[in-house]
């Protein structure tokens, strides 16, 4: 079934193309596909000070996507709000009890700087 009405926005996955490179298989990010899934709610997080990195920023969302979204090994995601490309932390988390709250939990950063 999926989110609630609540879960109106759009996000886009993007994945890189694979190419070889020196008899490898390397992610080539200059024309990647570009993958449009709504019916998503972006929630954003704590952000802040990167003091790991000295004089950077983090900026990181949750995003709760419908259930059964083919999500690409490599992907990164732009968000509605938000500027600029997001990565994955963790794995996504599927949260399937079979109820109209099914969905796909995924954590995202962004460190600037």
């Amino acid at each position: 079934m999926g989110l609630p009405r609540i879960a109106r926005q759009t996000v886009t996955l993007v994945e890189p193309v694979m190419v070889v490179e020196r008899d490898e298989l390397v992610p080539d990010w200059s024309e990647p596909v570009r993958i449009e899934v709504s019916g998503c709610s972006v929630q954003p997080g704590n952000g802040g000070a990167d003091y790991e990195h000295a004089d950077g920023l983090t900026a990181d969302y949750t995003v709760y996507m419908p259930p059964g979204t083919a999500l690409p090994d490599r992907f990164r995601v732009e968000l509605p709000a938000a500027a600029g490309q997001f990565v994955l932390q963790g794995e996504p988390q599927p949260w399937l009890v079979g109820m109209r709250l099914d969905h796909i939990r995924i954590r995202l950063e962004r460190r600037d700087g």
